[in-house]
């Protein structure tokens, strides 16, 4: 296990393209934490740095003790599990999971004279303990009656698993996942999801995980590195990244449907728009002089109620909750409500001032 450190990481493209801009993470020993955004904010981009697959234009990476910027990925201790599994379709489960080792007992065997000081110091992984490590992983993930099956022989998330079992038998410092339950349905990808934790906790080992689902996002971290752009708008936990996100791009990608946002001004203890105004709580409002602001309220904090205030654009069910889509003047807000869903066409809303947040003006406005 190791901590991961990036300090003022840049990754540049033909010298205009900055896919990666002045990255600093710090990920503890031991910790899970996912990267998650849009498609080209820079995720991918990051994991593939750390694992010494993509070059650091500027900066460094440090796992444990060791920086590593510039060392090739085969000598810094990671693993890493592909979205497309990579599995050896020609080879069982029992072959996939042991080829790595066995390739490393040959290589190191084979080539001594050739390594760095520092590659000839690690282990070399004899027959036995291949074998034993192999088993545990088969035992760890489930798939020990699968072990003489071909990829072609097995469901998706048993592949998932052998991708997963190849990583561990490695015995590494640091696991990278990049975007793994892709492929997956969504009943599977659930189910992954919770192997992951399970996995996690059982191992102890340090994750990161990409993906740009924010709900298996949400569920799998420790902490959350929320990317756009290439840059970190917010590392936290999920609850804080929820319930305090930084910026309006945080609170907008966080959450399902997305956080409403009305622009308005503070007037007293009032909050003034164009077509809703909203008594705020003194502890609620915003600690700045910026009479322009922005509201922002989640669906779940918006109660309907009879009425004609608002017109019901759409509804969408989803069991035990049903989120509306509502029409107020020119300002579109979405609610939830919960159990029997609404049949009006047009209903009267309460907002639960408690939980407003504020922003300043602006697409990517910070949290005021």
């Amino acid at each position: 296990m190791a901590e991961v450190t990036l300090q003022q990481v840049t990754k540049t493209y033909d010298q205009e393209i900055r896919a990666v801009r002045n990255i600093d993470l710090t990920i503890a020993d031991g910790e899970f934490v996912v990267l998650v955004g849009p498609s080209g904010c820079g995720k991918s981009t990051t994991l593939r740095m750390i694992a010494g697959i993509e070059d650091v234009t500027s900066g460094s990476i440090c796992i444990g003790n060791n920086n590593v910027t510039n060392l090739p990925a085969r000598k810094r201790n990671i693993a890493m599990v592909f979205q497309d599994y990579a599995l050896y379709p020609h080879m069982s489960v029992a072959q996939n999971l042991a080829f790595g080792l066995e390739r490393r007992r040959e290589y190191g065997s084979s080539c001594k004279s050739l390594l760095s000081g520092a590659y000839r110091k690690q282990k070399l992984v004899e027959n036995a303990d291949i074998r034993n490590r192999v088993q545990e992983a088969t035992e760890l993930l489930g798939l020990t009656n699968e072990l003489e099956r071909k990829p072609k022989a097995l469901s998706g998330g048993q592949r998932q698993r052998v991708a997963l079992g190849r990583a561990i038998v490695r015995d590494p410092q640091v696991f990278l996942l990049d975007e793994p339950l892709s492929n997956l349905d969504a009943k599977l990808r659930r189910t992954m999801r919770i192997e992951l934790r399970a996995l996690h906790k059982r191992l102890g080992v340090t994750m990161i995980h990409v993906t740009h689902d924010q709900e298996e996002a949400m569920t799998l971290g420790d902490k959350l590195a929320v990317m756009d752009n290439g840059i970190i708008r917010q590392f936290d936990t999920p609850a804080n990244i929820y319930d305090r996100p930084a910026d309006r791009f945080v609170a907008s990608f966080v959450g399902v449907p997305e956080m409403n946002f009305i622009e308005g001004e503070i007037r007293g203890s009032q909050f003034v728009s164009t077509d809703v105004t909203i008594k705020i709580p003194a502890e609620r409002l915003p600690t700045t002089d910026a009479k322009n602001v922005v509201l922002g309220i989640r669906p779940e904090d918006i109660t309907v109620t009879s009425g004609n205030s608002a017109t019901v654009n759409n509804f969408e069910r989803h069991g035990d909750h049903t989120d509306l889509f509502l029409t107020i003047g020119e300002t579109q807000l979405s609610a939830r409500e919960h159990g029997a869903s609404t049949q009006s066409e047009c209903v009267d809303f309460d907002i639960n001032t408690n939980n407003v947040h504020f922003f300043e003006c602006g697409e990517n406005g910070s949290r005021l």
